[in-house]
């Protein structure tokens, strides 16, 4: 076991001044196990305490098992990630760019330059639900309404894009996502879970993961809190039985909603860093993981900056600069609203799963995920 005392201190030390609940993480090196850590507490209110197996709502790291799944249908020959969205969807084609005037009203400006892709929407590129545009057509929009991709489909077929696809890098953060999982359900001809479930959760052992949970997994979900806005003390956000705010129970979505456990995650990574493989049993193919891994836009894109570059839903570092990005070149991973973090880097064969749950962590600038990033790499 490597020496990761690092990241338990850090851990430590948040749960002791009160602004983390509990955490626990994992990293794997060459596929082994080389550290493991459970911290604090599942319930701080009646101090039950946080377990390994605890599971948490991964909020937007439900997005790169959706780039895998997918995945595995390209490489079964059901779909290519070039295909426009409308191949599958018709009525995604012939789409507009919207715009706001000072008033807030809004209005199609002129249509876009081409369609979108399938790869526009893993790569964050297709212009759906990317910025004020799609912020406005959102705040109107019954989310709570939507229970599965297909009826994601119909609820955005007439949205205006906040600019035309494949012409600029902006994060879709609840929508474009839905189409792409919309896709995997239509060429698969099965509802995206059970697709998940018999593609790839049940091949990589992760039984603890999905858009449901039965009753005794539920004993196991760990509660929402949120850091005070004084940023002193913990309160409780509680969010029932959803797996993401506003959306509805049990709700199957490409972009979020979904529930895991720390070592169900792990076997996620570990296989994404094994090339597509764990324990003899091949998920994707060589090529399709370094699809999603490989950096998709040129140096200078719209929208992009110069540590970090986008593959299929996973961010890939570009540089390494210490106390800013700490991360090998080439390394990729991404983020949870409610505080989960993932990456693997596939030079040092490095498989790191962090998970806590805090309404109000910040995504991909948690404070706590960034330490956790950090620590490890100065451990090994």
């Amino acid at each position: 076991m490597a020496d990761l005392s690092l990241c338990e201190k850090a851990v430590n030390a948040r749960i002791a001044a009160g602004i983390l609940p509990g955490a626990t993480f994992c990293v794997y090196r060459d596929d082994a196990r080389i550290g493991e850590y459970t911290a604090g507490y599942a319930d701080r209110d009646t101090a039950v305490p946080l377990r390994h197996d605890a599971i948490f709502r991964l909020a937007s790291m439900t997005k790169p098992i959706t780039a895998a799944a997918v995945l595995w249908c390209a490489d079964h020959g059901k779909l290519r990630v070039t295909d426009p969205v409308s191949r599958y969807f018709p009525a995604y084609a012939n789409r507009y760019v919207g715009k706001l005037d000072a008033d807030g009203r809004l209005t199609a400006a002129e249509p876009a330059a081409r369609e979108m892709t399938i790869e526009d929407i893993l790569t964050h590129s297709s212009g759906l639900g990317s910025g004020p545009v799609g912020e406005a057509q959102f705040a109107r929009l019954d989310r709570a309404a939507i229970a599965n991709p297909a009826e994601a489909v119909r609820a955005y077929a007439d949205w205006l894009l906040d600019f035309s696809p494949g012409s600029s890098q902006a994060y879709s953060p609840v929508v474009a996502l839905d189409l792409a999982a919309a896709v995997v359900e239509k060429v698969s001809d099965m509802p995206y879970e059970s697709f998940l479930r018999t593609r790839i959760f049940a091949p990589l052992g992760m039984r603890d993961t999905g858009y449901t949970l039965s009753k005794a997994q539920y004993t196991r979900l760990v509660p929402m809190v949120r850091l005070s806005d004084a940023a002193t003390e913990l309160q409780p956000a509680p969010m029932g039985r959803t797996g993401h705010n506003g959306f509805p129970v049990g709700a199957a979505s490409g972009c979020s909603a979904m529930f895991g456990t720390r070592d169900d995650y792990a076997n996620f990574a570990r296989m994404l860093c094994n090339e597509g493989e764990l324990a003899g049993t091949r998920v994707l193919s060589p090529e399709a993981v370094r699809r999603m891994r490989t950096p998709h836009f040129p140096v200078g894109f719209a929208g992009m900056d110069e540590y970090s570059d986008w593959g299929y839903t996973v961010r890939v570092r570009q540089r390494q600069t210490p106390n800013v990005q700490e991360l090998s070149p080439g390394s990729y991973g991404w983020s949870g609203a409610f505080n989960t973090h993932f990456w693997v880097d596939p030079v040092l064969k490095i498989a790191a799963v962090f998970l806590s749950n805090m309404s109000n962590a910040g995504g991909a600038g948690s404070v706590s995920a960034f330490e956790f990033v950090c620590n490890v790499m100065r451990s090994i």
